[in-house]
């Protein structure tokens, strides 16, 4: 469920220079505006960041594409939270978050201690407040997500063995690994098949999010960028622009 959430960042080619050097370059203007709202090219630099550093990715190994996808995350972001009537609804506690960043430091085989946790943020231009800001926004808004699109959710049962005798057997097989009987892994199936049909409702809410809305793309994305189809629609009505 976590491909437009995982909550909705993304990555910037660095080109040689440092996080900050090129963070300089990005800090004033406006990157897109979503109903007139702006998104600022240093807020879509810091997303860019973020993800880079989530995903344990160099800065100079992100694509032009993954850029692209950033900036749509960002405004897949802001359609759903302007969706939200009370914005602290759902928002995790200062407590949760810095549990969440204990689990983070101990995938980070660099950040052994405190001195290396804070060169390995300095190295993508990151701070800890900042990382506590970016978890907050991406667990309230799967949060949202998972409150407004769960309830419209029914798995079958047939789904669920279908599941068990098509993909998980085969798998388990296919491993090694022991054969478990359906009864003890039907739990995490379907949750599994829920996760799947909240992803597929979530596509639909925001292509419909976006049909609705005045959209603007202000800065030259590359061709090959995964973004939604335009359509005639949605360019008549809804002003949907992109500058390539």
């Amino acid at each position: 469920m976590r491909k437009h959430i995982a909550i909705l960042l993304g990555a910037i080619i660095l080109l040689g220079f440092s996080p900050r050097s090129f963070a300089g370059d990005l800090l004033d203007g406006v990157a897109a505006t979503v109903n007139r709202k702006p998104l600022l090219r240093s807020d879509w630099d810091e997303a860019v960041r973020f993800e880079a550093f989530m995903h344990q990715e160099r800065l100079n190994d992100v694509s032009q594409a993954e850029r692209a996808a950033a900036l749509q995350r960002l405004i897949d972001r802001e359609l759903l939270s302007a969706q939200m009537v009370d914005t602290r609804a759902l928002r995790p506690s200062d407590d949760e978050v810095a549990a969440d960043i204990f689990k983070l430091r101990e995938k980070f085989s660099a950040a052994d201690d405190d001195a290396n946790w804070q060169a390995l943020l300095q190295s993508y231009g990151l701070t800890e407040p900042t990382i506590m800001a970016h978890l907050k926004d991406e667990v309230q808004v799967m949060n949202f997500i998972d409150v407004q699109l769960r309830p419209n959710v029914r798995i079958q049962d047939s789904e669920v063995a279908a599941y068990y005798q098509a993909q998980l057997i085969p798998d388990l097989q296919q491993n090694g690994s022991r054969v478990m009987p359906l009864s003890e892994v039907e739990p995490r199936i379907r949750e599994l098949l829920v996760q799947q049909h909240i992803d597929e409702l979530l596509d639909i809410w925001l292509h419909n999010l976006r049909q609705q809305s005045h959209i603007q793309t202000l800065v030259p994305l590359p061709v090959n960028a995964a973004l939604p189809a335009p359509t005639e629609d949605s360019n008549e009505h809804a002003g949907t622009t992109r500058e390539w």
